[in-house]
């Protein structure tokens, strides 16, 4: 990316008069001039740098955390434990060290693009972002990025470094569980038809078909945006109510929100309907019942992007570039077992 210096070098000025234009300090500067350096700026696609190492190719002691927010996030992506998890680990583990993290999230990754140029980072934490901003990132900084959750094969991404979980395998256990339970009716419920929440239902549907047949049809509904779309789809999924079924929720944020909406309708968990979920964060523990969910350690991730990170800033060399955080079943209350819920309740009446 070309510097104040090499601007003022082509026009053939200081380097000071070409900030003071950049920021509008244009007193002392002749109207000619003035347009000369703003059309080179624009012409060059010059992105300013803020903060103390402004001006400077130093060390900034600055590691930028970018978020891509997700479509289905309504307001921002603070709002999902998993965000937060992921940048409170990171910002400790780089504090420890020296370091500051300045976080950009939008959904429009040109906005992220200009906000994380316009910084003399030290190096990149990455979420959920899509490989070609991952590499326009790393050829544009020249710094190191490092990738959590990047939804991709890294090997058609060169030079890349990758942190995620076995989402397929969560799929894949939690189907297990419930068809061990003898839930024939499964139905996914889902955010995103990409990323984890599909790499979920992959596993899901390889293990529905193993077991009951390669016809049978896994249904996934997709829970929308905004409170009201999903309250719809949850209106959708209670008629599944009396059935001896299961709902998979790719997050427990949303398993949790479910129940809380069953319980309004009068519909018990598990008694009427299984509900299981995705994460085991914050929700799972607070959900009554407490919510049968897969472990997905954020936490962990965010400690090993932050442990590459710094061994790249070091000037290690990195040999594994894709490291999967393993997950595993957390069994809790919401799964009527082996039909021993439904029996009693039954027998009650």
């Amino acid at each position: 990316m070309i510097t104040i210096k090499e601007i003022a070098e082509e026009v053939g000025v200081s380097a000071t008069t070409v900030s003071n234009v950049l920021h509008g300090r244009t007193k002392k500067v002749s109207p000619e001039m003035v347009k000369k350096i703003q059309d080179i700026l624009e012409e060059k696609n010059y992105v300013p740098r803020f903060g103390l190492s402004a001006l400077t190719n130093r060390k900034s002691n600055i590691i930028g955390v970018l978020i891509s927010t997700p479509e289905f996030v309504e307001r921002s992506p603070y709002e999902r434990p998993f965000y937060g998890s992921v940048i409170g680990t990171l910002e400790s583990a780089f504090r420890e060290k020296g370091y500051y993290i300045m976080i950009c999230s939008s959904k429009d990754m040109q906005e992220v693009m200009r906000m994380i140029l316009g910084w003399n980072v030290d190096g990149v934490v990455s979420i959920s972002l899509p490989p070609q901003y991952y590499q326009e990132i790393k050829k544009l900084t020249g710094k190191p990025v490092v990738s959590i959750d990047m939804d991709v094969d890294i090997s058609h991404v060169e030079g890349c470094y990758n942190i995620t979980s076995t989402d397929e395998l969560a799929g894949e256990e939690m189907t297990h569980y419930l068809l061990q339970q003898g839930i024939r009716k499964i139905v996914y419920a889902a955010n995103s038809k990409k990323g984890a929440d599909h790499r979920r239902y992959k596993g899901a549907v390889k293990v529905y078909r193993e077991k009951l047949g390669e016809s049978v049809q896994l249904e996934e509904i997709m829970l929308g945006v905004t409170r009201e779309e999903r309250m719809e789809a949850y209106q959708r999924l209670a008629e599944y109510a009396g059935q001896h079924a299961a709902v998979f929720f790719s997050t427990d944020f949303n398993a949790a929100e479910a129940i809380g909406y069953f319980k309004r309708q009068h519909i018990r968990i598990p008694e009427d309907i299984s509900v299981v979920g995705c994460d085991d964060d914050v929700f799972a523990g607070l959900s009554v019942p407490g919510l049968t969910t897969i472990r997905i350690d954020s936490v962990k991730k965010a400690e090993i992007a932050a442990q590459l990170m710094l061994e790249l800033l070091d000037g290690k060399q990195i040999e594994e570039k894709e490291i999967e955080v393993e997950t595993c079943l957390i069994e809790r209350d919401s799964v009527c077992l082996n039909g021993k819920e439904q029996k009693d309740a039954e027998n009650q009446h």
